[in-house]
């Protein structure tokens, strides 16, 4: 995450140049509401995403993302938020409508789980918690996302691999059971009975 944290065009620039030369169509970020407007010149330039990160109860700035959204609302489309589902929760933030309510402005993703909606420290493998993991999927799937959905799993240090690959299993176990459900509601079309594709 890219913290903007100098209202000045060289301040800003360097990060867009930066991301330009790295082939990065979005930029993950935080910083005051101050500079946004800087940001916004560049992001039209550079013709870069912006995505304003919320980081739960800590951010004095933005800790749900309705707080990005009040800041980016009525600027240009790129300029949008990152929703981290985990703080988003410990908000108190309802995250499957958060996503809905952002709509085109979700630019980007980052997914946990939680075992206590309201810690921090309570991550699990993304399914052994209570986060609405097929919510959220389906969530994305209703506003058409075109983004990423990147996992942060920021446990067990020494040895990731297994809860990560738990963690992908049950996201690709949910979206295929969203895919089945979708499927099988999909209106007959008329003549030979097949179901129609969604």
């Amino acid at each position: 995450t890219i913290t903007f944290d100098q209202d000045t065009d060289e301040g800003v620039e360097k990060y867009f140049a930066y991301a330009k030369n790295a082939g990065m169509p979005t930029i993950v970020c935080t910083g005051k509401p101050d500079v946004l407007p800087r940001v916004e010149k560049f992001a039209r330039q550079y013709d870069i995403r912006i995505a304003i990160h919320n980081h739960g109860t800590e951010d004095k700035i933005f800790p749900s993302p309705y707080d990005v959204l009040k800041h980016v609302k009525g600027m240009d489309p790129r300029m949008g938020l990152c929703i981290d589902c985990g703080h988003t929760v410990r908000t108190g933030t309802d995250v499957v409508k958060a996503i809905i309510d952002a709509g085109p402005r979700l630019h980007d993703m980052h997914i946990k789980d939680l075992a206590d909606l309201s810690a921090r420290d309570s991550q699990v493998a993304v399914g052994e918690g209570k986060l609405p993991i097929a919510g959220i999927f389906r969530a994305l799937q209703t506003i058409k996302f075109p983004g990423y959905v990147n996992l942060e799993y920021e446990i067990n240090a020494k040895d990731p691999l297994p809860g990560m690959q738990v963690s992908f299993a049950y996201m690709r176990g949910a979206l295929a059971g969203i895919a089945a459900s979708n499927v099988a509601m999909a209106p007959a079309t008329k003549g030979n009975g097949a179901k129609a594709r969604s």
